[in-house]
This record gives C-alpha cells, structure tokens and sequence, in this order.
C-alpha cells in the first residue's frame, strides 16, 4: 500500500539533523582507551579486580540505557513533541473484513428540488451562482428576459394575438347579435382574446426571477447565461442535502455477502482520508436482494451530510462486514515506505525508536492489518513516523557513531 507524504522544508530537515544523535552509547574506542590508561596506572592490581571492573562497567551501562538500545533511533524527546510526533499502544483488537469498490455520493431524491422556468425567454445567471453554490430558500438564482429571444420578442408576438383575436371577436359580435353567428362561435373568439390578452399583460411585466423553493446546494445546473428557454424547462436542481446517500456498485462475485455488510468507510475524490459512516449515522437503507445492473450490485447507505462530500462525486467505499478478533492494525500514517519494504516505528523509554520491518493485510481505508512483524503491546509511532525516518537518516550519516568494536 502507497503511501503519500508531505515534505518537511529544508530548514526544517536541517534543524532536526542538528536536534538529533545516533544511537547513545559511549565510544568503545574512549572507553577502551580509558580502560587501558587505567590499566596502565595500575598494573600491580589483580586479575580479580580487572574482573570487577569490568562488571561494575557494564552494570552502569546497562542501569544508564535501561536496556541495549543497539540499532535504535535517538531522538530527544523535546524534538519529538516538536515536530508532533504521537504514540500509541497497539494490542490485538477487532478488524472489520472489507472489500474496496468504487462508488457514487447521491442526494436524497426527497431531499431534492428543481427550479423550472416560469416563460419561455433568455437566461440571465446570478454572477455568483454555479453548481455547488449554496443558497436560501425564496432566493432567486437569476433571471429571465423575454426580449431577444429565438423567433423574434415575444412580448411583440403576444401584443400581435391580442390583437388579430380582438379584431376576430369585433367582426363577430354584431352578426351574433343579429344571429348570424352562433352563440359557440361567438364564445371561442371571446375565450381566444381573454386568453391573448391575458399573454400579452403578462409579457409586459417584463423580467422573470427564477427563485429556488428549499435552501440548499445547487448539485445541477441545466442552462448556461444567455440560453434560451422554454416555460416549464428545469433549469437548475437543488439538494437540502440534510443527509446524503452512498451507494456502492459491488461486483457480482461478492453477491453471497452483501447482507454481511453493517457499515462503510469512504474517501470522497476531493478528501485527503477516509470517513467513517458510523460518525455520520450512517444506515444501511438496500435490500440484499437488491438487482444487478452491468454486473454491480449497488448497495446503498444513508448517512449525515457534515460538508465532506458532495453530492455527484465518486468515492473509493471500504465495505465492512463481520469484525475478526485477535488482528494487530495500525493507522495508515503510521506506515513509511522504504524501498519497497513498509516500515513501523516503536517507542521504547522516552528517547529511542525502534524499526520494524512488517507485511501488511487488509486496509479499512483508516487502519492496516499487521500480519507479521509487530508484537502487541507495542508503542507505535502512529503520527509523525516520517520525523523517525529523517531521524533514523540523519545518525546513520553522522560520522564517528559507530557501534563496531
């Protein structure tokens, strides 16, 4: 599994090479140098007591180290805190199984409204207005202009109706007053012009908002500024996205255990990590005999909207089923890569690290299973594992710190 990191800035690398040594232990070369200068002072004094010595020497050196820090890291704990470094014990726990799919961020159709035009006439967008705006309810979203539109200035065209009707209905009323005409003839030129008029006053109201009916986000928009429109074409569609829907396109192959799934993690294409359903009071709202549709079974969850995702974006989904008991896992910051190998930092005391090289199993988009490698009981690195890595660097490019004897 890849994992991406920030680079620290050079000044910053810098300043930590200076805050950090290799591993503490005294030069054997010093030491031994020491030994023998003693030694040479002393040459009347017994083997016995060269025996003792040297006793007494390596009991103050295992008393000053707590243990044999041998291939360790140092690190001053003050750096560390500096640079965030955290810790954490890791013990067998429960991991959930998982299978990664590919999936969709969805509104709520009831949770949905469409804006539609009101005439027929010439968008005009708000300048602020584009998908993913938000937006009150009763605002207006811009308007539209009946005047330079397809076919000529509508308002001209009614005005014209009105008036071929009012003529129509003018030739008419005195034959129908002397009979000629038929009181059904009289009445459809008399309903025309009511209509055609009733057109025309309204097309010299002049400008039509167009006005959202919920608050919201807008997820859709239909219409460019400047696009000609017809009465009733939507225009725009508006999400109160309240709470949202997942929904996750599962492969065939894993049909028999979709009704195992009880939650998901996701990570939205425009997130930098994975979110955990359970924190947004997600539910599982598919039938498992739900139909396959190109050879997914979509698999749906519904789940509080908190402003990380939004709707009509694609996600990488971490279905998880029943928990396995006894799995060691640790947050994916607390990988490093190292030339194909993965790498995990140990805290031992307060100043040394220790480096350990593991395989790794399932991912839940926010742990790792830990397969071999790590013991439990472990104190793990799990944020700032990168620190230890430059730390780790540094010593064993300083020269002079060697534990060659």
């Amino acid at each position: 599994m890849k994992k991406t990191f920030r680079l620290i800035p050079i000044f910053t690398a810098t300043a930590l090479a200076f805050s950090m040594s290799a591993v503490s232990c005294h030069s054997d070369k010093d030491h031994s140098h020491s030994e023998q200068s003693e030694h040479n002072d002393n040459d009347d004094h017994d083997h016995d007591a060269h025996d003792d010595h040297d006793g007494h020497d390596d009991h103050d050196h295992d008393e000053h180290d707590g243990h044999d820090h041998s291939g360790m890291i140092h690190l001053k704990p003050e750096v560390a805190a500096s640079f965030g470094v955290a810790t954490e014990k890791i013990d067998n726990s429960d991991f959930s199984e998982v299978i990664l799919v590919s999936g969709v961020i969805e509104a709520l159709p009831s949770d949905e409204a469409v804006i539609s035009a009101t005439r027929s006439g010439v968008v005009t967008l708000n300048s602020d207005i584009s998908a993913g705006s938000s937006i009150s309810a009763g605002k207006s979203i811009g308007h539209i202009s009946p005047s330079s539109v397809q076919g000529g200035d509508p308002g001209m065209q009614a005005s014209a109706r009105r008036d071929a009707a009012k003529r129509e209905l003018d030739r008419l009323t005195p034959l129908h007053n002397d009979g000629v005409v038929s009181t059904a003839t009289y009445n459809a030129a008399l309903q025309a012009y009511e209509e055609a008029d009733a057109e025309a006053r309204s097309m010299r109201q002049g400008s039509t908002s167009l006005v959202t009916p919920k608050g919201g986000v807008i997820t859709n928009l239909n219409v460019r500024s400047g696009q000609y429109v017809e009465a009733g074409q939507p225009v725009a569609t508006v999400s109160g996205n309240a709470r949202l829907t997942l929904r996750a396109d599962v492969p065939e192959r894993y049909a028999s255990r979709i009704s195992s799934f009880v939650s998901a993690n996701v990570r939205a294409a425009s997130a930098s990590g994975a979110v955990s359903l359970d924190d947004l009071g997600g539910k599982l709202i598919s039938s498992p005999a739900a139909v396959s549709v190109g050879g997914y079974i979509p698999v749906r969850f519904s789940f509080v909207n908190d402003g990380s995702m939004t709707p009509g974006s694609y996600a990488e989904v971490y279905l998880k089923s029943g928990a396995r008991g006894g799995v060691i896992s640790v947050p994916l910051e607390a990988i490093v890569e190292v030339n194909g190998n993965h790498i995990i930092y140990s805290r031992h005391g307060d100043d040394y690290y220790e480096k350990h090289v593991v395989e790794l199993g399932v991912s839940d988009g926010r742990s790792v299973e830990i397969l071999s490698g790590l013991e439990p009981g472990e104190e793990v690195v799990t944020k700032g594992a990168q620190v230890i890595r430059m730390a780790e660097t540094s010593a064993t490019a300083v020269p002079g710190h060697t534990h060659n004897h």
